[in-house]
């Protein structure tokens, strides 16, 4: 009687751990998310803190995961924008997963002419290869 239940007590164990591996397995062995091959548009925004009030923005993406094509989308790319221009900052800033570079292209202080600096904004996925650039410059007005 003992040697019948340690045999099933055995095969309980062998059966339980098959299971467990092919569900962990099961996952693993998804598809891989539906990619776009690649992005290209411009977005537009306004801010009082530039000369002309609008600025351009060039968005670019490759291998963007649908689940990321958000970042990409115009509302996102104007929030991350528009957070660099109110701020008028001139220091890397990371915002909506967006970690944007600004350079200074006008010498000087700004005080005298207006300061012209160039944004370049990228994001990169996480699980996935999602690339997301955006490039925009502006020409600060002296206020």
């Amino acid at each position: 009687m003992k040697r019948i239940s340690l045999i099933l007590a055995g095969a309980l164990a062998v059966f339980l751990f098959a299971s467990v591996g092919t569900a962990a397995a099961g996952g693993a062995n998804q598809p891989p998310e539906p990619v776009t091959p690649k992005i290209n548009r411009t977005c537009t925004t306004t801010s009082k803190n530039v000369i002309g009030n609008k600025v351009t923005i060039t968005v670019t993406g490759k291998n963007v995961a649908q689940s990321q094509k958000m970042f990409a989308q115009c509302p996102t790319v104007k929030k991350v924008a528009n957070k660099n221009l109110s701020l008028r900052i001139e220091k890397p800033l990371v915002f909506e997963g967006f970690r944007c570079t600004p350079r200074v292209l006008t010498g000087g202080e700004g005080t005298v002419e207006p300061q012209k600096v160039a944004y370049n904004c990228l994001f990169r996925g996480a699980d996935t290869a999602t690339e997301i650039r955006l490039k925009f410059k502006v020409t600060y007005n002296t206020d």
